[in-house]
């Protein structure tokens, strides 16, 4: 008779269940909630962030305590931290949170912050919870100021089908009203009026916004989809612009713009990393003078920070090393630490294989010996002793014997010191190159599904599929797709509602994956007509998705980085790093719109 211990083991032994002991977390993990996060993991610092995060509602206090310094030896959870602080504030709806690594060439780290800003806003709010991006989310708190009579008018901007000449007069009528509110007084009205377009639901609109949030310049076309609007192409318009979208987002919400600056020791080995570390730190320091409700999250090694701390000027290094001090993270892990980080990942590993985990002993079958000789070692060796651990269980296809003899362990080769500074030289390419992205993306279904195409292509290949195991056809605005994990047609989906043109596009895409007996997939650079209602999209779209269709949103961030990828790719794709910088790093499979059609979640 086989017992739940048995299917837990045999579940922990299974070479086609995933690894729940991956312990290096990279950029595209920032922007999704971890499952299995343990908050009492440097809780100290936890406690400062939800404080500061507090404080920063009232911005008549006083302005300190809004730049904390992470210091710690690699492997000591930094990013980790900064993945926990992003879900702290948006899982409760506290606030906005951008996320960058430091791991660039450029000395205009103004414009650069203001790239990665808008790419953090652009992105899901709380994925698997509020799928629409957190610069739709803000547009929307805008109009949740309004009064009935002009959020009539929004709605109708909201159906959509309406000229750009009325597009422009709603949008213009209702910043009016809007900009006379007192909250709003002191917030740009030109800011007030590019985030009311997002209601309109264009994809050709949202394009032409991010263009001018980022400050780039705008041709006659261009600032036609926007009411005519200037852009903002001055010297000092990146520090300008993230001031106002901070100042707008507190007088909205009354909450904070986070920034999280990571691997600030990535310049070290740069050419003149001293002067560009200097820049960098005083760009922070000033955003936060412009900003009084930002708050600044910086992570280094501590080694790199007491090496070049004294390039710092005293008014920079007054500010990061006092207000409030650095927080030096602990590293080793408590006993009660490591049950958790085996815990959680256990849990979820035997759930994706129907059986529940043992209440009573929940880190079984791992061996106890094992899970008291981890405590006292950093989070991220707990997790790569367990996963060794487990691969050895794999290797054997039962419970390995623990501990073994010390002559048959084989250490893990890691990476010469040759190819690790190669891997963050491309790494740093990577950051520069997709930041500095100024093409817009295409706007035509057509042109997006032939992007789709190659990205859905590279996306597999980067998870590690076979090339010979992947088929992707384009066919006009379609997208047929046959991986090991999933297949379905997609379309592009981005006419309007009003008329039943997004309905159409919605009956042809059924009408071609049943004739394959495949999943549909509509994808739309902007979100979704809401399901509630009685109009006829929402129940087209309800119907739709009771018969198995998925509706995905690519936004712009995400058609951003495809065509930025792409590029990339064509230029550094054969140095000898490429392929393990891309599996490591996973540029495409970090898109959570190319996950969900790739089923990469999937248990």
């Amino acid at each position: 008779m086989t017992t739940d211990f048995d299917r837990r083991v045999a579940g922990f032994c299974s070479p086609t269940a995933p690894d729940p002991f991956h312990a290096v977390a990279s950029a595209t993990d920032v922007w999704r909630p971890d499952p299995f996060d343990v908050e009492t993991i440097h809780g100290r610092v936890r406690a400062w962030f939800d404080r500061a995060v507090e404080r920063a509602r009232d911005v008549s206090g006083p302005s300190t305590g809004r730049l904390l310094l992470l210091l710690g030896e690699s492997g000591s959870g930094k990013t980790h931290l900064m993945r926990a602080f992003r879900s702290r504030v948006h899982g409760a709806g506290r606030g906005y949170c951008a996320y960058m690594q430091m791991t660039s060439y450029t000395g205009d780290y103004a414009r650069y912050a203001l790239n990665n800003v808008i790419d953090s806003l652009d992105r899901p709010y709380f994925e698997g919870r509020d799928p629409e991006s957190a610069l739709r989310r803000l547009s929307d708190r805008l109009v949740d100021l309004l009064g009935d009579a002009r959020r009539e008018a929004v709605e109708r901007l909201r159906e959509g089908g309406l000229g750009q000449a009325a597009v422009d007069v709603i949008v213009a009528e209702t910043a009016d009203d809007l900009i006379r509110d007192e909250r709003l007084a002191r917030v740009d009205v030109y800011l007030i009026q590019a985030l009311l377009y997002l209601q309109a639901g264009d994809p050709a609109i949202h394009a032409r916004l991010v263009k001018y949030l980022r400050c780039e310049d705008l041709n006659d076309r261009d600032r036609r989809y926007l009411g005519d609007v200037d852009p903002n192409t001055y010297a000092d318009a990146p520090s300008r612009m993230i001031a106002r979208i901070g100042g707008l987002i507190h007088a909205v919400e009354r909450a904070p713009l986070v920034i999280c600056l990571d691997q600030l020791e990535d310049v070290f080995d740069l050419d003149q990393a001293a002067a560009k570390f200097r820049r960098a730190m005083a760009t922070l320091c000033d955003l936060l003078s412009r900003v009084p409700s930002a708050i600044v999250v910086v992570s280094c090694l501590e080694n790199f920070y007491d090496e070049l701390k004294p390039m710092l000027t005293r008014s920079t290094r007054d500010r990061v090393e006092n207000d409030p001090r650095p927080a030096v993270l602990e590293t080793p892990c408590g006993p009660e630490d490591v049950r958790a980080l085996i815990a959680r990942r256990l849990e979820s590993l035997f759930r994706s294989g129907g059986v529940d985990p043992d209440p009573d002993e929940p880190t079984a079958p791992v061996p106890e010996a094992l899970v008291s000789a981890l405590v006292g070692l950093r989070a991220r060796d707990v997790l790569q002793e367990c996963q060794a651990y487990r691969e050895r269980c794999v290797e054997e296809g039962k419970m390995a014997v623990y501990p073994r003899d010390d002559a048959a362990r084989a250490p893990r080769p890691g990476p010469t010191d040759e190819a690790q500074r190669a891997l963050i030289e491309i790494e740093q390419a990577w950051n520069d190159f997709r930041s500095a992205q100024v093409e817009p993306v295409p706007t035509e279904e057509p042109e997006l599904a032939q992007a789709l195409t190659w990205a859905l292509r590279d996306a597999s290949d980067e998870a590690g599929d076979a090339p010979d195991a992947v088929r992707v056809q384009v066919d006009g605005r379609f997208v047929t797709f046959e991986g090991p994990r999933a297949r379905f047609v997609a379309g592009l989906c981005n006419r309007a509602a009003q008329g039943g043109w997004l309905g159409k596009q919605i009956d042809e895409l059924e009408g071609r994956a049943a004739a394959l007996g495949w999943r549909a997939v509509a994808v739309r650079s902007t979100p979704f007509p809401p399901r509630h209602g009685k109009t006829q999209v929402a129940a087209t779209l309800a119907e739709f998705e009771s018969q198995r269709g998925r509706c995905v949103v690519v936004e712009d961030s995400a058609w951003r980085a495809i065509a930025a990828f792409a590029a990339f790719r064509d230029r550094r794709g054969a140095a000898p790093v490429f392929e393990a910088w891309r599996r490591r790093n996973r540029p495409l499979t970090g898109l959570d719109s190319l996950r969900t059609m790739l089923d990469q979640d999937a248990p």
